[in-house]
């Protein structure tokens, strides 16, 4: 869930400390003028392969955005765009929180993005959660700051009245977010951020490693409090480890010590980029989008051109909008689940639910069809039983089965 949907605004200010022709700007400046949402109907899984087949799994309330496998019960918690926070039995749904009231939803890439289980979850009972902060519709002065915050769970369920805001990231745009969070199981944590929205980085944050947007962050936790792995700079840069991103919307890491980034692009271009997980890169973004030179007038035909700046890192895949193709959905690196998915990182295109594999030899990469599920892909998932799970952007959630 990647771009923008065009929208007209009518603003009437009669008193207000941000002028009528400041909200057009911001509003205008979220739009991205070769991008129309689709619209939002319950297409259900029907994979085009042999090979593969689906069934409903569960059912959320909303956009589900990322599950995990719980560390001591045999359950999976699914966190929903809509701020709801659900465990899942196999047989039973059952609310776990409800973020509702501290998160923004005024647009189709906000509210609740991430979570994840502290290191030490079976001593500390503590998961971190990612969201864009509430925030007024319509406009005012903080359009869609990115949060992390940490929240206890006692038993079995979030209480509120625990949470902290550990950090917060302004934007000036609603879109282009990131949000997911994944734990090191070392205590240390990556979050990735967007590059503050808007088309074309209007901002320049892609470029600039000192502002966070368009980053991966990498951070530790503990005691209630989030503190840089770094110490390069002695302040917020050392949070830095990866930049030039545009909306890392999903990413993974395999048992290599990878970093699988499937980065959202503009116009024209998807990509996933592969590094040492904490070997500091440049995406390139937005100098670059997936291997080509970026330019916003550009009719999409260009050839690759040849990277000729060492310090940017080019994708290791890239695919282009054509066949219905719009937006990037990151999944995992598979070391579970389907035994003809095993040992490659899997990805899938939100507008047309094509889903993919990446493979490596002696060659290089190798990218290959796997089939189209037909449905709005937003994520994927583990199961309980390490089923491979298709999240749909209407709140199904899908297990895709070798037939």
């Amino acid at each position: 869930m990647n771009h923008n949907k065009a929208f007209i605004i009518v603003v009437v200010l009669l008193s207000a400390s941000v002028s009528g022709y400041e909200l057009y700007q911001r509003y205008n400046a979220e739009e991205e003028p070769r991008f129309q949402w689709p619209d939002k109907v319950d297409i259900p899984c029907n994979p085009d392969s042999t090979e593969f087949d689906c069934e409903v799994y569960a059912q959320v309330s909303s956009t589900p955005v990322k599950s995990l496998q719980h560390p001591t019960n045999n359950e999976i918690w699914i966190a929903a765009l809509n701020g709801i926070i659900a465990s899942w039995d196999g047989t039973t749904m059952t609310e776990i929180g409800n973020l509702s009231d501290v998160i923004s939803n005024c647009h189709n890439e906000q509210g609740l993005l991430g979570f994840e289980f502290t290191h030490d979850f079976s001593s500390s009972q503590e998961i971190l959660l990612s969201y864009t902060e509430n925030a007024d519709c319509e406009g005012g002065s903080n359009l869609s700051g990115m949060v992390i915050a940490s929240v206890e769970v006692v038993d079995n369920k979030i209480n509120m009245n625990s949470l902290v805001e550990l950090r917060t990231i302004a934007k000036e745009n609603r879109n282009h977010n990131g949000g997911n969070l994944h734990s090191l199981n070392d205590g240390t944590y990556l979050w990735s951020l967007g590059d503050g929205g808007g088309s074309s980085d209007p901002y320049g944050n892609g470029q600039n490693v000192h502002n966070p947007l368009g980053t991966i962050q990498y951070f530790s936790y503990g005691d209630k409090m989030i503190e840089p792995v770094f110490d390069n700079y002695g302040n917020d840069t050392d949070y830095v480890l990866h930049h030039g991103l545009r909306n890392p919307w999903k990413f993974d890491t395999d048992n290599q010590g990878r970093l699988w980034i499937a980065d959202v692009g503009q116009y024209c271009f998807e990509e996933v980029n592969v590094v040492p997980m904490l070997t500091q890169s440049n995406f390139g973004w937005s100098e670059r989008e997936g291997m080509h030179i970026y330019d916003p007038s550009d009719d999409c035909s260009s050839p690759p051109d040849a990277l000729t700046d060492s310090s940017l890192t080019d994708p290791i895949i890239e695919y282009p909008h054509v066949g219905g193709n719009c937006s990037i959905t990151g999944g995992f690196w598979m070391d579970w689940g389907p035994n003809s998915l095993q040992n490659s990182y899997i990805y899938g295109d939100f507008c047309t639910g094509s889903i993919w594999q990446i493979t490596e030899s002696s060659n290089g990469f190798e990218s290959n069809y796997v089939t189209s599920v037909g449905t709005y892909i937003t994520g994927f998932g583990q199961g309980i039983n390490n089923e491979l799970l298709i999240f749909s952007w209407t709140g199904e959630i899908y297990n895709l089965f070798e037939s």
